[in-house]
């Protein structure tokens, strides 16, 4: 089951077993509370929505009613539920960019200005927001939990981005490997919150790294994968293109788009 449910884009349930699986793998949630709270057993997601009816009797949690009525049930309609869904669906397209390698020279932990060297290349990737896709970074940033560098110098690299390359925003993993967050590539934690912030659809978007993990995220939320040779690795069996830099990648995302047109 929690296989099942992680493929989806979005879970309408009960408090039930399944709406906790639904929030632990990531995928948005849209849960029905009769005589339950939703105070008191989630959903937790940043955008899951509880639908319920605030009753004189409700919560009692009760698995009979001893009014013998549903009117905590009955109350809650498909339109209701139908509208909630809407508000989470997502139709949005993305680039996810990876950084060290990818968008910019691999320094080994970047922690000077002196050393950021972007890709010429980089520049090419507005033409990918004409296309409707929106750009964002993904990056796994452990110098900073490592004491190489301290978090608002990895803020001001990418912010550079946002603001002079068009992206639309950046995220990052802060933490150390050993603390074996759900944020660190490739963990999807980084690209569920861009699709919470942004509702992306994240199976019609695309995964740009020059590291296996950057494909291995790509699969783990059904995204293709694009592997750039500017970085450090050259091969990865878990790309769907392998390419030479990011023009090539910019070529391949297009062509792919004007397929499904």
């Amino acid at each position: 089951m929690a296989s099942i449910i992680s493929e989806c884009d979005l879970l309408i349930t009960n408090d039930s077993g399944p709406m906790h699986v639904g929030y632990a793998v990531g995928i948005p949630i849209v849960s029905i509370f009769g005589s339950t709270s939703p105070e008191h057993t989630g959903p937790v997601g940043k955008n899951d929505i509880a639908i319920r009816k605030n009753l004189e009797c409700s919560p009692c949690f009760e698995r009979e009613c001893k009014k013998n009525n549903l009117k905590c049930m009955d109350l809650i309609t498909a339109d209701e539920v139908f509208e909630s869904v809407k508000k989470l669906v997502s139709s949005g397209k993305a680039v996810f960019f990876d950084r060290d390698g990818t968008l910019c020279r691999d320094a080994d932990y970047l922690k000077s200005m002196e050393d950021l060297e972007i890709f010429p290349t980089v520049s090419r990737l507005k033409k990918l927001k004409e296309k409707g896709f929106s750009l964002f970074g993904v990056s796994n940033q452990s110098g900073i939990a490592r004491g190489f560098m301290d978090e608002a110098f990895v803020k001001k690299v990418n912010d550079i981005f946002i603001d002079e390359y068009a992206f639309d925003g950046f995220y990052y993993c802060p933490h150390h490997p050993d603390e074996h967050c759900s944020c660190r590539k490739p963990e999807p934690g980084l690209l569920f919150d861009a699709r919470a912030d942004h509702k992306i659809d994240l199976k019609a978007s695309f995964v740009v790294g020059d590291k296996d993990i950057d494909m291995l995220l790509a699969r783990s939320v059904g995204a293709k994968g694009i592997l750039v040779k500017t970085g450090k690795e050259n091969y990865s069996a878990n790309a769907d293109f392998i390419v030479k830099d990011l023009e090539e990648a910019v070529k391949i995302i297009s062509d792919e788009k004007d397929q499904t047109i």
